[in-house]
């Protein structure tokens, strides 16, 4: 496994625009794959990480809905 291919939650939340608990949420689901470095939990740049598309609930639901409604 290259350290290229790994990305901690918070990079990754930041780089999608979700949360990190989106992204735990995803990760206990099965929907996005981690892996246990030393005592940190990082996600796999793989496949499922191309494809993840946030399910989003709470005030950055609303907040992305009214964007889309101003544009």
């Amino acid at each position: 496994m290259d350290p290229d291919d790994l990305i901690s939650f918070s990079d990754a939340a930041r780089e999608i625009g979700c949360s990190r608990t989106t992204l735990y949420r995803a990760a206990d689901d099965g929907r996005l794959n981690d892996v246990e470095v030393g005592c940190r939990r990082m996600l796999l740049k793989d496949e499922s990480w191309e494809d993840f598309e946030p399910i989003l609930t709470g005030a950055r639901a609303q907040k992305r809905s009214d964007e889309a409604e101003s544009e």
